[in-house]
C-alpha cells in the first residue's frame, strides 16, 4: 500500500469532517433566520398585539406590542429603528448568503469523495 496516498486520504478525511462541521453551522444559522423570517411575518399581521419573547434558555416573556418598528444593534451598542419588512430583507439576504456558501461547501464535499473513492480504488487495484 502507498503510504503516501494513505496520508492523503486522512487529509482529505479531517478536511472532509471540518466541512461537515461548517455545513452543520450554516444550516444551523439557516435554520435560525427562516424562523426568524416566519415571526416578523406573524408580527406584520394586523390584530397582532402580543408576543412571546425569548429570554434563553427556553424562557419566554409575553409582550404586548406598542409599536411595530424594532431596535436593531448596529455594533458599538448604536442601535437603529427598523420595520418588519426592513428586517425581513436583510434577513432574507443574510441567509441566500449562508445558503450560497452551503452550496460551495457541498461542492467541495462531493468533490472530496470522489476523489477519496477514486484513491481508494486505485490502491485496491494495486493490491490485487
Amino acid at each position: 500500500m502507498n503510504q503516501e496516498s494513505i496520508i492523503k486520504i486522512q487529509m482529505m478525511e479531517q478536511e472532509t469532517n471540518q466541512l461537515n462541521e461548517q455545513l452543520q453551522f450554516l444550516e444551523q444559522n439557516t435554520q435560525e433566520m427562516d424562523e426568524l423570517i416566519n415571526s416578523l411575518e406573524e408580527i406584520k399581521k394586523d390584530g397582532v398585539k402580543e408576543v412571546m419573547v425569548n429570554l434563553g434558555k427556553r424562557i419566554f416573556l409575553p409582550v404586548d406590542i406598542k409599536d411595530k418598528k424594532f431596535f436593531v444593534d448596529v455594533g458599538k451598542g448604536n442601535f437603529v429603528k427598523k420595520s418588519a419588512e426592513e428586517i425581513k430583507k436583510t434577513v432574507e439576504q443574510e441567509r441566500d448568503k449562508l445558503k450560497y456558501n452551503k452550496n460551495i461547501i457541498i461542492r467541495k464535499l462531493n468533490d472530496l469523495q470522489e476523489e477519496m473513492e477514486k484513491m481508494i480504488n486505485e490502491i485496491q487495484k494495486e493490491q490485487k
